[in-house]
């Protein structure tokens, strides 16, 4: 075989199957002529939801200003102020179709977020002791990777921080009517499932011995490793180095949370335990750098990251605020002066967990442009205020920029129904469809988005 040949046989899915599925997390390389058959420079379109449970205080999220493109950030908003230009805020759209149906509003908040259908009837107890059953159809994701087929590892990918609730209020994604998907909680788990040759979902421990025996993956693939650097641009080659010591720093993390749980089995805490309260932001953050990572080797496109459950007890510890849980800090009265500011606490720490995942997709570079030019994120929330159960102007974002969707604006809507939202969404992704969830709450894009 010719050593043209050769290189033309190095593609970029060629080298990925070497590692052993991905073992690498390689960026989508914009590779020279005559190297693999795709001579296209357009990028895949991927999605990411990222949810925090609870609502929020509109009064403090919304922009300030007069004009669509001309605002100033809301102060819970203020950790997102660097990617102002990213982002598209929404105000007055409603979860409306969460108003219909059993149990209470949390419940079905939950159920209705991505599916934008009306819970079904069954019998798990909310919070208020009202009964509910699952949603009534798929999440958007799910219909997303199904109707488009990008043929990746995984049509979707499902990470979580603590989301251990197998009811309805602790569910987001649904693979179809009443068929909830439940996230992975443990990044270890996660890390051996996406990028370890050997895989052993659902037992930690097995898993952290893995990590401790596994020579590094880069070492085991670096003959093909430096094959592929030799034959690509200068721009590929810098990518491939970027990302190489992202995996490294990745494994070495993750390494440090099995080694920190087995040397100290007398800690109150174990640092591999996803439940712990005091691992909490550790935890998402690992998660978000396994999403970032999993999208960036294109084993998905379709991915959801969730921040606990509505109705959690979460304090947190990890900020040193160990008096209050998430959900009655959000049912606090408006004028709890003790109570208020750590729930304003919460908030922005929840937006700059939001920044930390646009951080870390702009940090991959993609073509002319980054992974953040190419992703939509989208980040949402059951309810839009705790205290009120409201599911009326919700807080909802859009940023990123797949599908030519025009950021740096403020865009306010008299009573929309977040269903449009949602097909906005499917479209900008390349799924032509003018209804999603529920018909009556339907009417088709919302209009000035697209």
């Amino acid at each position: 075989m010719s050593r043209r040949r050769t290189v033309r046989h190095l593609t970029r899915r060629t080298f990925l199957r070497r590692a052993g599925q991905a073992a690498l997390a390689l960026p989508l390389l914009q590779l020279p002529r005559g190297v693999g058959a795709q001579g296209s420079q357009d990028h895949p379109r991927r999605l990411i939801v990222f949810y925090q449970p609870n609502g929020t205080k509109k009064e403090l999220w919304s922009p300030r200003g007069g004009s669509e493109k001309n605002f100033e950030m809301g102060p819970l908003l203020r950790p997102l102020d660097t990617f102002r230009e990213r982002l598209v805020l929404f105000d007055g759209v409603d979860l409306a179709v969460a108003g219909e149906g059993p149990g209470g509003p949390h419940q079905r908040g939950m159920a209705s977020l991505l599916t934008g259908e009306i819970i079904t009837e069954g019998d798990f107890v909310g919070g208020d002791g009202r009964r509910a059953g699952w949603a009534g159809g798929p999440s958007l994701d799910q219909v997303l990777a199904r109707e488009l087929r990008p043929g990746t590892t995984f049509d979707t990918l499902e990470l979580g921080v603590r989301c251990k609730e197998a009811v309805p209020r602790g569910r987001l994604i649904y693979r179809d009517r009443e068929q909830p998907v439940p996230p992975i909680d443990d990044p270890l788990v996660a890390y051996e499932r996406l990028f370890a040759r050997t895989q052993t979902p659902g037992d930690p421990e097995a898993t952290a011995r893995l990590l401790h025996k596994r020579r590094s993956v880069l070492d085991a693939v670096a003959g093909d490793f430096d094959a592929l650097y030799r034959r690509v641009t200068a721009e590929d080659r810098a990518k491939l180095e970027q990302h190489a010591t992202s995996l490294r720093n990745l494994e070495q993390r993750l390494e440090a949370i099995a080694s920190t749980s087995a040397c100290q089995p007398d800690a109150p805490l174990d640092v591999g335990d996803p439940m712990a309260e005091a691992y909490f932001e550790q935890i998402a953050k690992a998660q978000i750098d396994l999403m970032v990572s999993a999208m960036a080797c294109d084993l998905t496109r379709f991915g959801s990251l969730q921040c606990s459950t509505s109705v959690n007890a979460l304090r947190f510890t990890f900020d040193g605020l160990d008096r209050f849980q998430g959900h009655s800090l959000s049912h606090a009265g408006d004028g709890n002066a003790s109570m208020q500011p750590h729930w304003d606490h919460h908030l922005l720490w929840y937006s700059g967990l939001l920044a930390y995942l646009l951080a870390a997709l702009r940090a991959v570079p993609e073509g002319d442009g980054t992974l953040l030019d190419n992703t939509l994120v989208l980040a949402v929330n059951e309810l839009s205020r705790g205290n009120t159960h409201s599911h009326a102007d919700m807080p909802f974002i859009l940023a990123g920029g797949a599908g030519g969707l025009l950021t740096g604006r403020h865009l306010t809507y008299d009573g929309a129904s977040h269903n449009d939202l949602l097909v906005s969404v499917m479209n900008l992704l390349g799924l032509e469809t003018q209804s999603f969830g529920h018909p009556d709450f339907c009417t088709g894009p919302l209009t000035g988005l697209i």
